[in-house]
């Protein structure tokens, strides 16, 4: 648990908990699309005055949407209709419809952006170094993944593992990749480029080598990579699924599965020590929670 000091610090990340940004997002989308405006800057001209939407009261809705219009900006298509840049379906792998499609497309970056600084703002206080370190002795997992862009790999002094054999293969396969006749996950930490792209592997009692032991913290939280700053709750709207790709024009349409849920990492504690608060946020954006453990 927290201690009152770390849960007074945490405050501001609880109000923007307690205020999600999704709801009044909807809400503008089908002011936009029922309303006489030329663009969504049209409409944010006019949402000069508090709204109440979903239980939830924004005092400035203008300024609060401002940050997430380029967010919002595939609601245009309905009115501006465009070709296909994506492919999403339902559950049961049917086409969504095109509200819902643009809506879940929407509804997954809008929360990207909003957790991302959710997490940071509680993350910090907490002092926590789950995400930095390899799975403790005993633990069921034998490596724990960062995945990293490959404008970030430079960020770690670590070596590279990049060749033929791993670009063929991914953390989770059987056999596992084998770098001098031993697993990958038994050589010391190092970044490694697979199939999927690029991640850090952090074996058994390994740490991230910018985390700074005496004071928990990280050396280059500035410039830290995008996955370290969304830690322990994130949005899974839709779930990539690129065995529903299809061709259009040439082109090769990613294809989503609308998911609808929040999932928030158990091991965390400032999950555990906000789970209520947690489960208020998902139901006011009408997602499904789920708390999962992630190392056992």
């Amino acid at each position: 648990m927290l201690t009152p000091q770390q849960q007074e610090l945490c405050r501001s990340g609880l109000e923007r908990l307690h205020r999600p940004i999704l709801p009044l997002v909807r809400l503008a989308g089908m002011l936009y699309l029922t309303g006489p405006f030329a663009d969504l800057e049209a409409l944010l001209a006019e949402l000069a005055e508090p709204v109440e939407t979903g239980g939830v009261f924004y005092q400035d809705p203008r300024s609060l949407l401002a940050p997430y219009l380029e967010a919002m900006r595939p609601f245009e298509r309905l009115k501006n209709p465009r070709e296909p840049a994506r492919i999403i379906v339902d559950a049961n792998l049917q086409a969504a419809d095109q509200f819902t499609a643009l809506d879940g497309w929407v509804s997954q970056n809008v929360l990207t952006r909003e957790l991302e600084e959710i997490n940071s703002l509680l993350c910090g206080p907490c002092k926590c170094t789950l995400c930095c370190t390899g799975p403790a002795p005993g633990a069921a997992q034998d490596f724990f993944e960062i995945p990293v862009t490959e404008d970030e790999i430079s960020l770690f002094p670590l070596d590279r593992i990049d060749t033929p054999e791993s670009r063929r293969a991914a953390p989770e396969e059987e056999p596992p990749l084998e770098n001098d006749g031993t697993p990958f996950y038994r050589q010391p930490i190092a970044l490694y480029h697979w199939h999927t792209g690029w991640s850090m592997i952090l074996p058994r009692q390994s740490r991230c080598p910018h985390l700074d032991p005496a004071s928990g913290g990280c050396r280059i939280y500035p410039r830290r990579p995008d996955v370290c700053r969304r830690p322990q709750i994130f949005p899974y709207m839709l779930e990539r699924n690129p065995e529903l790709d299809r061709e259009y024009d040439d082109r090769l349409l990613p294809a989503f599965v609308m998911r609808g849920k929040l999932l928030a990492v158990w091991d965390c504690p400032y999950v555990r020590q906000f789970q209520q608060e947690i489960g208020t946020y998902a139901q006011r954006c009408g997602l499904e929670p789920i708390f999962k453990e992630n190392k056992a």
